[in-house]
């Protein structure tokens, strides 16, 4: 086949850092390291009785559902994990440690840098971010232990893990009063993190199909399947304006969803071999490009077509549309039954220098006011609050009513679909999917 075609100046996606590094969820050799821990990992069932027969820290294979590479079970909305406690809380009565640097590691460009520096100033500390393109680089630098953060950016799927390898510590949640009075019920004790211990959520947001409505002349949101979109004869006169998300989980997903798949976590092969076989097909007819550079790529009109994430379109309004086009020629369909939908969360570092200060920022990011300037004003995706309403980003123009889909609801959100962590099986096979794919 031909090979994918990338575009030399593809820039770093919010969504896609932890994403591309997600192999190396298949570490082994931490299971000595945690042996002896206290027992607090046994799943709790939807119904609120325990599950799987959790056993120890690592959990017990053999009594349950299937487990990660530290053996923590894998936590599904139907399916809620205690994840193991593995360290004291920050005490309520702590002071905070002014002066000096408050250290976060974070995606590029996914917080809002005045909203940092405003925070710094009112706590009396300087804040520095530093940035990864890989959850490869990410994790490889946490695991050495010769670097220092105070707070770390992290997706759910990737929580357990980094539990796991105590890179992270549990939260005093006395000290972030924001999720329980400004965040979706639904993620005050979320599946992947029941309690919660160790996380709040950052922000939203849904896998769809975004568009230039004005240079494409079909419309994907019209077609019975629109994944179809990708393979159909219509798109082929648009080759090389083709693009799939560059994210083992995504492209593959989408060349399921496409046959009505809505196992997002399957670790069926038959199922995984076929998604491959699917994506080389579509670069035949295509010549797909794989790119993660979507919220700068559609608005410029480089790319009329291309699988994407909500926020990168939004973001796209925000910051990347060129002079003298209007942002409603951007439009954006979501599979509202079983299509991908999550959040992202934030996590305060085991090694941290500034525990307090960093428990504060977790709390000064989930004010209503905070998080939306930093989603308006900068990152474009967004945070799960209560105060803000969908209805209102449209009607208040923030957001065109052609990217209406783009906008994440509660409703929605609770009844979502998502990658979730896999078994270290099945996330070889997913990754032996796209290496194959990428690789020709």
């Amino acid at each position: 086949m031909n090979e994918p075609s990338k575009p030399p100046d593809e820039g770093l996606s919010r969504r896609s850092l932890f994403r591309r590094g997600g192999a190396l969820a298949a570490t082994a050799g931490i299971g000595a390291a945690l042996a002896g821990c206290e027992n607090t990992t046994t799943p709790v069932a939807a119904n609120g009785a325990g599950a799987g027969g959790g056993k120890g820290i690592l959990g017990d294979p053999t009594a349950g559902g299937p487990v990660d590479s530290a053996g923590i079970p894998l936590a599904r909305r139907d399916y809620p994990v205690v994840l193991p406690k593995l360290g004291d809380v920050v005490a309520s009565s702590a002071k905070p440690e002014r002066g000096g640097e408050l250290q976060i590691y974070n995606y590029a460009d996914y917080i809002n840098p005045a909203v940092i520096k405003e925070f710094g100033k009112r706590e009396g500390v300087s804040v520095r971010v530093t940035t990864f393109d890989t959850l490869d680089e990410a994790f490889s630098k946490l695991s050495t232990g010769r670097l220092e953060f105070d707070v770390i950016f992290s997706t759910p799927d990737q929580l357990s893990r980094l539990v796991g390898r105590k890179l992270v510590q549990p939260l005093n949640y006395e000290l972030i009063p924001n999720l329980q009075k400004n965040v979706w019920p639904e993620l005050h004790s979320p599946f992947y993190d029941v309690g919660p211990r160790y996380s709040v959520p950052y922000v939203t947001y849904t896998t769809g199909i975004a568009w230039r409505n004005d240079l494409l002349d079909f419309d994907p949101s019209k077609l019975e399947q629109p994944w179809e979109a990708f393979w159909s004869p219509q798109a082929e006169k648009y080759r090389g304006k083709v693009a799939i998300l560059d994210d083992s989980r995504e492209a593959p997903g989408m060349a399921l969803m496409r046959r009505g798949v809505t196992d997002l976590n399957t670790e069926d092969p038959e199922l995984l071999q076929r998604a491959g076989k699917d994506l080389e097909e579509l670069n035949g007819k295509v010549g797909v490009k794989v790119s993660i550079a979507d919220y700068e790529t559609v608005p410029a009109g480089r790319v009329l077509l291309h699988q994407g994430w909500s926020g990168d379109m939004i973001a796209g309004v925000i910051s990347y549309m060129p002079k003298g086009v209007k942002p409603d020629v951007l439009s954006y369909w979501y599979q509202t039954q079983g299509g991908p939908i999550f959040n992202d969360c934030i996590c305060v570092a085991a090694n941290a220098a500034k525990p307090v200060i960093a428990h504060r920022l977790l709390n000064y990011i989930l004010d209503n006011k905070v998080a939306y300037d930093n989603f308006a004003g900068y990152v474009g995706y967004q945070p799960p609050l209560n105060a803000i309403d969908g209805g209102k980003l449209l009607s208040d123009g923030l957001v065109p009513k052609t990217l209406s889909q783009a906008v994440v609801t509660r409703e929605a959100f609770a009844n979502g679909n998502a990658y979730l962590t896999l078994s270290a099986k099945g996330l070889q096979l997913w990754d032996h999917t796209w290496t194959s794919f990428r690789n020709g």
